[in-house]
């Protein structure tokens, strides 16, 4: 667990909701995009995932930054495999947005983890 000022930031809620917008994203891809192969695994890992981070709600309270960091865990989870799928299939169009919105979550995520620490004014 991670301090950021007093409160504490869990990270298994916010492991499993990037793997929720992974495996969302790949699941309305497999289904909706015509150059991929229709599979059932990401729906499982989607049904598992959502599984484990609903239960993981109701045993542990999500107290401090723990919500908006797991909003942005699950956001890139989205941006990041929508720019993967763009980066497999170039003709489906440019990932530059998904992946500048995906880096620009990435660095909020791990300043609001403390991660990466701001420098201290003296």
């Amino acid at each position: 667990m991670t301090m950021s000022g007093s409160k504490q930031i869990r990270r298994k809620p916010i492991l499993l909701a990037l793997l929720v917008g992974l495996c969302g994203n790949a699941t309305l891809a497999t289904l909706s995009v015509s150059q991929l192969a229709f599979s059932v695994f990401p729906i499982i890992a989607l049904a598992l995932a959502a599984y484990m981070l609903y239960q993981e709600y109701l045993s542990v309270p999500m107290e401090g930054d723990t919500p908006l960091c797991t909003l942005l865990a699950f956001l890139i989870g989205v941006f990041g495999y929508s720019a993967f799928l763009r980066t497999q299939f170039p003709e489906m169009g440019t990932n530059y947005l998904s992946v500048m919105i995906s880096l620009v979550l990435v660095i909020w995520l791990a300043l609001k983890m403390g991660v990466a620490a701001r420098p201290a004014a003296e």
